[in-house]
């Protein structure tokens, strides 16, 4: 068995991107997330066929017809306390427990991330590859795949910082643990990120990864714009 998660938080005004609310206010940045929740759940479906789903929140799901229509199929679990890795490492142990040997996290923020990046990852890790990740622009990851829970990845991790993915590499290393590099992607946190989020979703191919988060974009651009 195999487990595709997406790893996020729950919307909540003023609790989700807040580097993104000086460029489009706090309703803007909660309607965005919102759209990165429903794209990131629709690439999680793309899985439906070959993996269990879960949607990991670090809180309740707030009432919501349209979430909860794409839950679909998908598991809705709460990340519990901690920093980062330890929610991370716990999502991981949960699914080892269920049965899954091999399972992937792919964050929220990372709307458009390739589906042949996700497909990559459970291969490699069917090949017998321990670890994979795949790297983010600033420095963290957009995805994590491991084969079974290993601990050392999470421990001493400055978590938000520029060197994540590189200190986990480092880990990876001193535990013994082979961790293969995938193909990079980036995620949306700040400013530089919506700059290519916009570029990318000008282009036919990104709306079509990403149809909710241009949807919202455009509805955004739009209320922005002086009346003439």
């Amino acid at each position: 068995m195999q487990r595709l998660v997406l790893f996020g938080r729950s919307p909540r005004a003023g609790r989700v991107k807040t580097r993104l609310v000086p460029s489009l206010g706090v309703a803007g940045t909660l309607a965005l997330y919102r759209a990165f929740l429903l794209d990131q759940l629709r690439l999680l479906h793309g899985f439906r066929s070959t993996c269990t789903l879960e949607l990991c929140l670090d809180g309740k799901l707030a009432p919501d017809a349209e979430l909860a229509s794409a839950l679909g199929q998908a598991r809705l679990t709460v990340q519990g306390p901690g920093d980062l890795g330890q929610r991370m490492l716990r999502c991981f142990r949960r699914a080892a427990r269920a049965g899954s040997r091999a399972t992937v996290i792919v964050g929220a923020d990372a709307p458009t991330l390739p589906v042949s990046i996700v497909a990559s990852a459970f291969a490699r890790l069917a090949t017998g590859c321990p670890a994979v990740l795949a790297p983010a622009a600033d420095g963290g990851y957009v995805l994590l795949g491991l084969a079974r829970p290993e601990p050392a990845l999470f421990r001493e991790v400055p978590w938000g910082g520029p060197e994540v993915a590189r200190i986990t590499a480092e880990r990876a290393r001193a535990a013994g643990v082979a961790l293969e590099r995938l193909a990079p992607w980036y995620d949306v946190d700040d400013s530089s990120g919506l700059v290519r989020l916009r570029d990318e979703l000008a282009k036919p191919s990104g709306r079509e990864r990403a149809p909710a988060t241009a949807r919202a974009l455009d509805r955004l651009d739009a209320a922005a714009r002086p009346v003439v």
